[in-house]
């Protein structure tokens, strides 16, 4: 009996070094299955690997790297937004990056509140990052302007929205 015991432990550490070990962190195989689910598998890698505790991260860890980086971009984002807001002399541009500041402002209140549930490793409970892609959607669709000048900004939003949403529900899952 303690035989079996042994057998199915070491069968279970060995899949799951197959996943994560203390010595490489997060495996390809598993940025390859998060990242596989987002537009651009290459770039979801990068912005994952851009952080160097990725390299060593555990699930928890990697859930809390995903949402770092996030709320980096939002709040660079959000900083951008203002000034396009502050300096443009057309009202209506002055009206629509404001709108857009509110949403990214919105941003962050999810963000937060989403970086509490992964320090309490409630994994199942952080539903609404999705809300991300929508926000920065929304900003986008309500400049007006033929030449945007926050189109690089939406495109660079919605890929690191979209790798938070992947990276968390694969730790939710896991």
């Amino acid at each position: 009996m303690a035989s079996y015991a042994l057998v199915r432990s070491a069968i279970f550490l060995l899949v799951a070094s197959m996943y994560f070990s203390a010595s490489s962190g997060v495996s390809q195989y598993v940025l390859a299955t998060i990242c596989g689910q987002t537009q651009n598998q290459e770039t979801c890698e990068e912005i994952l690997q851009s952080d160097p505790r990725t390299s060593s991260a555990d699930p928890p860890l990697l859930s809390l790297i995903s949402l770092e980086l996030t709320m980096k971009r939002v709040h660079r984002n959000f900083d951008a937004l203002s000034q396009f807001r502050d300096n443009t002399t057309d009202p209506a541009l002055k009206i629509a990056f404001a709108n857009c500041v509110t949403l990214y402002q919105n941003m962050k209140d999810i963000l937060r509140a989403d970086y509490k549930l992964s320090q309490q490793e409630k994994y199942g409970r952080i539903t609404d990052l999705g809300q991300l892609t929508t926000l920065a959607y929304n900003c986008e669709n309500g400049i007006s302007s033929s030449i945007s000048p926050t189109a690089g900004i939406t495109e660079d939003m919605l890929l690191i929205a979209q790798t938070a949403v992947y990276t968390n529900s694969y730790v939710a899952g896991s």
